[in-house]
């Protein structure tokens, strides 16, 4: 199949979009895409299926990830960063940074893509009218997805509503109030004119986006723009609205809370229930990026999240594993964040079982025989222990059962000698299927589920005064996650709930997913956050030894809240673009 192109403008305005999986967005795609092409039935859903390939690029690849996640009070330094996010290095965090100028481009080329399919689907010909009412409810809620990633990102932003065909430096930033407005008003329409689910179109509908995703959606907008400057009166009122009007009619809509925590990421559900809005991947590599040094269009979630097991006694680096990439190290806050009160010793980490579930902390031997890899034992058993990480010290007598141990003792690794390289790894987006060790993933990823409206609800209702409400939608999703025959010791009270509950509630179930730096940002909590919870850089002494923690702390300031203005974009404009204050 051809891709789908057309001419790009100052800001980089150009729309790639990659032929789709028949199962996915069905298409029958032509080698240019201009107006005239746009306002045929054909053009008409190259342009959509465009719209949404830009998803590929801007959820779960290196750059969109380093923005969006590392920095943080879930996660530090991994063992390979390199763009300064991780401690907010001032050398590498500028208005040069690869990441901000190649995620300001790609957003703005399929808000273009969007902006062509919404003003020539009015004149396609040969399409049924519930058809092209989909495709731009389709286009407008995408449109307003890639524009609340900007506004949050880096405030003021230019806000471009037609198509653009032609290159142009007329361009500033619009107000963040003007931004806003038109992703609410995007999303209502879309409201008016999606289907309730996927089965709603008359196309195959897995991967599209549904009225279901409009009413989270809406409700997180109006939640972040209730903290900002933009802020409305009514804005806490609508987030509770939207996210309860989800939460009432999840029947209608066909969405649920998976019963067992181990099912929202378990490989092959991710269309389950609880899912609200996914990017589509798969093998196919004209449709997902198969390249494992080039994060276009791939899904590396897989890469990030790792350890170094491969440095490990009788380890080496296989599939199951995942390849050793490790962008991101878990803080001891996200890592203690499932210890309830009162849990000690064995017990820790046992009542919320979303720790053991979504996060590894053994490994198996996959290596043995003579020249067992990393100087380990020849004797050891295939699939028997290789390490441990305790997430708790060990006792002397614990300690002497190990070493023991009739197949032979295996590595412990106890909290004091996690380190950047050797720490519990989270396990939410790995991939045992993939057919090499260092390819990418080919496996959906969630953007929105379910699990977070009632967080969101919550939220709303905090700042509302509806604590008991607040407090009944914190503690369904805490049951969901409580161990059997120990739920109720899930459940919290009014006393215990604030905004800094709900932040560490929103950490123990959505860390990793694309979203802490804008939960910080929101919230007013980035820099105090980063300061009370990422260690500073130090070496570890302690076995396996190492570097641990960043400079983030001794860094961060407070106009990190918005990300750098690229410098090629100021510069395309002649300054009509700013940059954001504490930037060069």
């Amino acid at each position: 199949m051809k891709k789908v192109f057309l001419s790009a403008s100052a800001l980089g305005l150009l729309l790639a979009a990659t032929s789709c999986d028949k199962d996915l967005l069905d298409e029958n795609p032509r080698s240019i895409l201009v107006p005239s092409f746009l306002g045929t039935p054909e053009g008409v859903q190259a342009g959509l299926t465009g719209v949404y390939s830009g998803l590929r690029n801007v959820m779960g690849n290196e750059e969109a990830e380093y923005m969006a996640v590392q920095g943080t009070d879930e996660w530090m330094r991994g063992f390979a960063a390199t763009q300064g996010y991780e401690d907010y290095n001032p050398a590498l965090l500028n208005s040069q940074n690869s990441a901000v100028t190649n995620q300001w481009a790609i957003i703005y080329r399929y808000i273009n893509g969007a902006n062509g399919v919404i003003q020539y689907a009015g004149t396609v010909q040969g399409l049924a009218p519930t058809t092209i009412t989909q495709v731009v409810g389709q286009a407008k809620l995408l449109r307003a997805h890639y524009y609340f990633m900007l506004v949050q990102y880096f405030g003021d932003v230019p806000l471009m509503l037609n198509f653009v065909d032609a290159p142009t430096k007329d361009i500033s930033r619009a107000p963040k109030t003007e931004v806003y407005n038109a992703i609410i008003a995007d999303l209502n329409d879309a409201l008016t004119n999606l289907p309730d689910r996927t089965s709603g179109y008359a196309a195959t509908g897995t991967g599209r986006v549904t009225r279901a995703t409009a009413l989270h959606l809406l409700a997180k907008v109006h939640l972040t723009r209730a903290s900002s400057t933009a802020k409305q009166a009514d804005d806490y009122a609508k987030a509770k609205q939207y996210a309860e009007e989800l939460i009432s009619n999840r029947t209608r809509y066909g969405v649920d809370l998976e019963a067992d925590v181990a099912d929202v990421f378990r490989e092959g559900n991710e269309n389950g229930k609880e899912v609200l809005m996914n990017v589509q991947f798969n093998t196919d590599p004209t449709f997902t990026g198969q390249d494992p040094f080039s994060p276009t269009g791939a899904n590396q979630t897989n890469f990030f999240f790792r350890s170094r097991y491969d440095l490990l006694p009788n380890m080496v680096r296989d599939i199951p594993n995942g390849r050793p990439y490790g962008r991101f190290c878990p803080t001891p806050f996200l890592l203690d964040s499932y210890i309830l009160p009162g849990e000690s010793g064995r017990s820790l980490r046992s009542t919320d079982t979303r720790y053991n579930k979504w996060f590894t902390t053994v490994y198996r031997v996959n290596s043995t025989g003579t020249g067992a890899a990393n100087g380990g034992r020849a004797t050891a058993v295939i699939g028997d222990t290789a390490a441990w990480y305790t997430g708790r010290p060990l006792s002397a007598a614990e300690k002497a059962r190990i070493a023991a141990r009739p197949n032979g003792p295996y590595t412990v690794i106890e909290p004091a000698g996690y380190s950047n390289l050797f720490s519990p790894v989270m396990n939410k987006f790995d991939d045992v299927t993939r057919t090499a060790v260092n390819n990418p993933s080919d496996r959906p990823l969630i953007v929105f589920r379910f699990a977070e409206t009632y967080l969101i609800a919550a939220e709303a209702n905090l700042y509302l005064g509806n604590t008991a409400a607040a407090v009944g939608q914190i503690n369904t999703l805490r049951q969901r996650a409580g161990a059997a025959g120990r739920k109720a010791q899930m459940d919290i009270t009014a006393s215990q709930l604030n905004i800094d509950f709900i932040l560490d509630e929103r950490a123990r179930e959505l860390c990793g997913e694309q979203m802490r730096y804008f939960d910080l940002v929101r919230t007013g909590k980035l820099v105090e956050r980063v300061k009370a919870y990422v260690p500073v850089s130090q070496n570890r002494t302690t076995a396996p030894a190492g570097p641990y923690g960043s400079d983030a702390a001794r860094n961060v300031r407070d106009f990190h809240v918005l990300r750098p203005i690229p410098q090629t974009e100021i510069d395309r404009t002649g300054g009509k673009i700013t940059q954001n204050p504490g930037y060069n």
